[in-house]
């Protein structure tokens, strides 16, 4: 067992944080969808036209570079729409939902006697290798390549997010079947990261894990973090995968009673929401942002969110949760800039220098003013600041501009994926957008390695 103590980070004091630990459940919605955003690389193949009736779990789309990965319905109903983006690029696969909504017939597998041929093929038939990521490169998981070890991150420290403890109630059976499916695809060497606060006997009583446990600021939570600290990457070939916890409870669900696991506690939250309708609830996957919203923001100009504001995606009212958030953040919106703000006192204003003097108030009513335009780099020591592991930010993302692949693998780029930029492109006073020059470099890398 290994604990990390992260002391490098920063927790932002934005306003909005969810109050209490009760979950109030979201009414289903007239529609959902199985948003294939996150997918940018992956070129799909239909199985399905408008007008088909499908069931919860049913197989909507595969992947052609890999047939066998499957990409499943999260809803019970009628195929409504395709929403395609730039080159017909596949966003959205639009579903009005039954009344009596019906579940895809899969069968179970017992683990103790299953091969690992067996989960490897069930997992993909299933859909749930569309949850499994692979470093280095951060890309989906190769399932013809199994990974020396697999790291489940079973806590988030980003702003805003959602409690373990609240997604694992009720989910115990099925996330201790999760855990020994993926002990079975990685024998004594699936990670269960969790924070040192935690007191869920899921957790601390788990089995077929290593257990780790982690404390500390944002980013303590993310799984580059771990890895580092646990079982560091240093080449292409250090196959390792990463899940979360609503991740194994899919799989452990699909494993034990063959149902495609749609359930997900999300967080409603943010400056922008009002303070009495913020909260966790329990909701769907593909979750539409329109009914999220509705009745609950403050008004005037807003900025919704898809995820946390570090790393989420901006989204419009017609748009639904991504695949994977659990997370809707609404902030106000605007684009004024204070006169001669830099020469004044801001105690309204949060600066992780405390430049801007800011002063007692523990929150902050963010918006989506940056306070500044795109410069050069001024100086490179500010970004390890935030940075917990030993990675020279500024040289990184200079070499991955110059294009020299050598220098960025030697300054740690196999190691990292974008959300692991988003602190220090936060605190840039450059408005460097880190995390999509570091997504660039990981995809064009992986291209070159096939």
């Amino acid at each position: 067992m290994v604990h990390i103590k992260v002391k490098r980070g920063l927790n932002i004091p934005i306003e909005g944080q969810p109050q209490g630990d009760l979950l109030s459940p979201l009414h289903k919605p007239q529609s959902i969808a199985l948003n294939l955003t996150p997918f940018e690389q992956v070129r799909f193949k239909l199985l399905v036209k408008i007008g088909d009736s499908v069931a919860i779990g049913q197989p909507l789309a595969y992947d052609k570079s890999c047939p066998r990965r499957m990409f499943v319905s999260p809803a019970g109903g009628v195929i409504s729409e395709f929403r395609r983006g730039e080159k017909r690029r596949l966003l959205n696969i639009v579903i009005d939902v039954d009344d009596d909504e019906q579940k895809f017939e899969h069968s179970s597998l017992d683990i103790a006697v299953a091969t690992v041929d067996e989960v490897v093929e069930h997992l993909l038939v299933g859909g749930l290798f569309a949850h499994i990521r692979q470093r280095p490169f951060n890309i989906l998981a190769d399932p013809d390549t199994l990974p020396r070890s697999i790291f489940v991150k079973a806590m988030d420290t980003a702003p805003l997010s959602t409690p373990s403890q609240l997604t694992l109630l009720g989910n115990e059976e099925d996330f201790q079947y999760g855990l020994s499916t993926l002990n079975k695809l990685a024998p004594e060497n699936v990670h269960l990261v969790y924070s040192h606060e935690a007191t869920s006997d899921c957790l601390v009583d788990a089995k077929d894990v290593v257990h780790h446990t982690v404390s500390g600021p944002h980013p303590a939570s993310n799984p580059s973090v771990h890895i580092h600290h646990i079982d560091p990457i240093e080449s292409p070939q250090d196959v390792v995968w990463t899940v979360n916890v609503n991740d194994v409870i899919a799989i452990g669900a699909m494993m034990l009673r063959g149902v495609y696991a749609i359930d997900r506690v999300i967080s409603v939250a943010g400056p922008g929401i009002d303070p009495e309708k913020r909260g966790f609830f329990k909701g769907r996957a593909g979750f539409p942002i329109g009914e999220l919203v509705a009745g609950r923001n403050k008004g005037g100009l807003l900025r919704l969110i898809s995820g946390c504001v570090l790393t989420g995606e901006r989204v419009d009212l017609e748009d639904f949760l991504h695949f994977a958030h659990t997370i809707f953040t609404v902030l106000p919106e605007t684009g004024k800039r204070d006169l001669f703000h830099f020469l004044r006192p801001a105690p309204k204003h949060f600066s992780s220098s405390r430049t801007a003097l800011p002063g007692k108030k523990r929150k902050f009513t963010f918006t989506t003013r940056q306070h500044g335009e795109h410069r050069y780099f001024v100086d490179g020591t500010i970004y390890d600041k935030v940075m917990p592991m030993r990675i020279p930010v500024m040289p990184l993302i200079r070499a991955i501009e110059a294009r020299d692949d050598d220098l960025s693998e030697q300054l740690g780029l196999l190691e990292v994926a974008a959300e692991d930029f988003s602190l220090p492109a936060f605190i840039c006073p450059c408005k460097t957008e880190m995390p999509s020059i570091v997504k660039g470099a990981l995809v064009r890398m992986a291209q070159e390695m096939v």
